[in-house]
């Protein structure tokens, strides 16, 4: 009987040493539900903003090739369309920005302090995409003006102005492109301190 005792008492003592170590564990480790509601809304708005902005690089490609055909009617029908699309994007932004700012609200509560210091590069990170995304889209804005005025014979030959524009926006992409990289691999390790990878 007091063998049996002893077993139940050394049972009971290993599970409550177990639940304290796990308690204590994770009691280290907090994200607030704000910031992973925001985090998973920005990124359906970034992944809608990428897929948007190819459709304008695609559909830039197809002007150039009215330009080539001489269907300056369907040209400037696309340029007007990518317009209000550059808008939907900057609007799509907006919205981003938003979701950025209830993840930075929640900073603090997030524990421990290396995961805080992750969330902080990965926003960040983010913000300076959302600006570069604005430049990108305000070159693509000043493009598609330049290309209609070019179609609608009142500058018929601005060959350096879109040239210098296409690489201004060639030149957004690439830091658009490593920022999101920034943002991505700070977002892993962050996950890896709550998964345990």
């Amino acid at each position: 009987m007091r063998t049996r005792l002893i077993i139940f008492l050394s049972t009971i003592a290993v599970g409550l040493g177990i639940y304290l170590l796990v308690a204590a564990v994770l009691k280290d480790r907090f994200v607030p539900q704000e910031f992973l509601d925001a985090r998973a809304r920005g990124a359906e708005l970034a992944q809608n903003i990428v897929l948007l902005s190819r459709e304008s690089l695609k559909n830039l490609g197809q002007i150039a090739k009215y330009d080539l055909e001489g269907s300056v009617a369907k040209a400037v029908d696309l340029i007007s369309i990518e317009i209000n699309k550059n808008q939907e994007i900057r609007r799509e932004a907006i919205k981003l920005s938003s979701q950025l700012e209830k993840m930075a609200r929640s900073l603090n509560a997030i524990k421990p302090e290396p995961a805080r210091v992750l969330a902080i590069e990965a926003i960040s990170s983010e913000v300076a995409l959302v600006s570069r995304l604005i430049v990108y889209n305000d070159f693509f804005l000043q493009l598609f003006g330049t290309l209609e005025t070019k179609f609608q014979g009142e500058e018929p030959n601005p060959t350096n102005r879109v040239q210098q524009l296409i690489n201004n926006i060639n030149d957004e992409a690439k830091a658009i492109n490593q920022f999101n990289k920034r943002f991505n691999e700070s977002l892993a390790e962050f996950d890896k301190i709550f998964t345990g990878e």
